[in-house]
């Protein structure tokens, strides 16, 4: 795609880190923009700080390992944009603790995020 102008982009993780600098650049190209994060608070300040740049942005708070959640976002972009051209789905989680510290829903919490 060569022409981001209109054109609608969907960033998960969307409020912090690389994957804000993505929701902040396709903003600035003047793509229409739908927010997505865990976090509401910082959600919404994003949304509120592109709104002020004159961006047009929409935010739902998405956990992405709940597949209602994910389709939850879905509709929304669909039904305020009409189309999906750029989908940036990057939320993703680490672990800070050791391996053999790590418990089962440890792990269950990072596969359901990243896969």
């Amino acid at each position: 795609m060569k022409q981001f102008q209109d054109k609608v982009a969907v960033v998960t993780g969307a409020a912090s880190g690389i994957e804000r600098a993505l929701a902040d650049s396709s903003a600035a190209q003047g793509m229409k923009v739908v927010l997505a994060d865990v976090e509401e608070r910082a959600l919404k300040q994003a949304e509120e700080e592109l709104q002020a740049r004159g961006a047009e942005v929409v935010a739902l708070r998405t956990d992405v390992s709940v597949e209602a959640s994910v389709e939850a976002l879905a509709r929304l972009a669909f039904s305020t944009y009409g189309a999906l051209h750029l989908l940036f789905n990057n939320a993703g989680v680490t672990l800070d603790t050791p391996l053999l510290e790590s418990t089962l829903a440890d792990w269950q919490w990072v596969l359901g995020v990243n896969l």
